[in-house]
């Protein structure tokens, strides 16, 4: 009997090594158990409360990226009606949250569907930002002359990649706006977009809308991340805090930011941004984490009745 409760603890332990210590009794302990023993600071010697904080954030972020494979596999593997469910009341919480749940569950742009408020208030953005394109195309044409001119003067070799980057963004730019379409800049750090769970900034981010016959507007848009799986490209972390500080991961570098704006101490610069708030923060620590794994899906604007 002894030997049979042995191996019964055995499976359990290892059970709650596999979910990541938060079963009770697993003997594992949680990633936030780890993180209060182990106590890492982001300034050697130096024990900071929102050091702390981001620790515990980035444990927490690990579970969720740790936990995806399994979430995403149980997603695909389940019923229709499992998943029509699961897109369903995806599509009842906010815009950010609902592409976010699609991406992390692997579900993809299956049922999606926005709200009405979400798509007038959009058509609005998107009518000013066609109404005003023709200024907008002007000022980069002149933006091409400039830069253009940039690359007959000696200068530094060190400057002409990152100019030539630009030249080309622009080109592009005016390429797309020539042909028809109506560029959609993201409204990401703006005052008035400090939504970070249903802001344009932090769903939509940039776009390029196409008018329909009936007078709405369309565009195919591609749900990605710039910042996923950065602990992978970057194993080398970048950018230390303060001086004497050791380099965080891009990931733990998000909680940092997320423990910072929880707290009420972000820069001054970030302050009233949007897209500096804690949830966007802890969801870019997540996502750094995870292996790129973008999807596609169409949103159609109606003009407002």
């Amino acid at each position: 009997m002894a030997d049979l409760f042995r191996k019964a603890g055995e499976i359990w332990g290892k059970a709650d090594r596999a979910v990541g210590g938060w079963l009770p009794g697993g003997g594992y302990g949680s990633p936030l158990t780890q993180y209060v023993k182990s106590r890492p600071t982001f300034v050697p010697g130096e024990r900071t409360l929102e050091g702390d904080i981001a620790g515990a954030l980035n444990a927490a972020a690990g579970v969720a990226a740790n936990s995806r494979s399994v979430v995403k596999s149980a997603v695909q593997n389940s019923p229709d009606f499992v998943k029509d469910t699961l897109s369903s009341g995806l599509n009842q919480l906010p815009a950010s949250v609902n592409l976010f749940g699609r991406y992390y569950t692997g579900l993809g742009d299956r049922g999606l569907q926005f709200s009405q408020q979400y798509k007038d208030k959009l058509f609005g953005m998107v009518e000013e930002a066609d109404k005003n394109q023709p200024v907008r195309l002007s000022g980069l044409k002149q933006e091409e002359k400039s830069m253009t001119e940039f690359f007959k003067m000696p200068a530094d070799p060190s400057y002409y990649k990152p100019t030539n980057d630009m030249l080309a963004e622009i080109r592009s730019d005016i390429k797309n706006m020539e042909s028809g379409k109506i560029q959609f800049k993201s409204r990401a750090g703006r005052k008035d977009d400090t939504d970070a769970l249903g802001g344009y900034g932090t769903s939509l981010g940039s776009a390029w809308f196409t008018k329909t016959p009936d007078g709405g507007y369309t565009t195919d848009e591609r749900y990605d991340f710039m910042y996923a799986g950065d602990d992978k490209k970057y194993p080398i972390p970048y950018g230390p805090f303060s001086k004497g500080a050791q380099m965080p991961t891009p990931s733990e570098g998000f909680a940092y930011g997320a423990a910072q704006t929880l707290l009420g101490r972000q820069p001054k610069f970030m302050t009233g941004k949007g897209g500096s708030s804690p949830e966007a923060a802890f969801g870019r620590a997540v996502v750094a984490k995870l292996d790129s794994d973008p999807f596609n899906y169409t949103l159609k604007l109606n003009r407002p009745q």
